[in-house]
């Protein structure tokens, strides 16, 4: 396995899709397969505790500030990362988040990009995808900072949205989320792998 520079792989999904558990899982098997010739690093977003913080307050009522926020929290987060040079970088959530939550929300979809745009692209984005009645069985009994009703009542259009992205983007491969977790992890490994293979 030949590794470049640095690679960003994403999860991204509607809340409940299992991104923390899936990525945590896959962070764990790289580590056993390269990790003692090559830096990964684990880690999500939102990132900032301060961030974080205004979130909860503003809730899921203002589009706009959330984009800012969220992109604001970006910025200061993959600072951090860069400066510790890893080699993969694996994201429980990341800039498609933003794209699908805040637009489903009314935000045009090009203004987040250009907020966005100087920062890396990832090279590989699992999509978890699932339906939103699962998604929402799976949560209801979940303590989440941001389990605002606003939010889980657009999960439809969301997980729509992330759809409408796998289509336009053949960097962003979805795998079923309703399989059982072997499944899930089986597949997505596959993908993975056979992605950093290539280089």
């Amino acid at each position: 396995m030949c590794i470049r520079d640095r690679f960003i792989i994403s999860f991204e999904g509607i809340d409940g899709s299992g991104k923390t558990t899936i990525s945590k899982i896959i962070y764990e098997k790289l580590l056993i397969e390269i990790g003692s010739n090559k830096k990964i690093i684990l880690t999500s977003e939102p990132f900032s505790q301060e961030i974080i913080k205004l979130i909860e307050e503003i809730g899921w009522k203002d589009p706009i500030s959330l984009a800012l926020l969220f992109t604001a929290d970006r910025a200061y987060h993959l600072n951090l990362l860069f400066k510790q040079n890893p080699e993969i970088i694996i994201m429980d959530r990341y800039i498609d988040s933003t794209i699908a939550y805040q637009s489903s929300l009314g935000i045009d979809e090009n203004w987040i990009r250009n907020l966005n745009k100087y920062f890396p692209e990832p090279d590989l984005t699992i999509l978890l995808d699932l339906k939103p009645e699962t998604a929402i069985a799976r949560i209801k009994n979940k303590v989440d900072k941001f389990n605002f009703d606003e939010k889980i009542s657009t999960l439809s259009k969301v997980r729509e949205k992330y759809l409408e992205l796998a289509k336009r983007n053949n960097k962003i491969r979805i795998v079923n989320a309703e399989k059982s977790i072997d499944e899930i992890v089986e597949e997505t490994w596959s993908i993975v792998y056979s992605f950093l293979n290539h280089f």
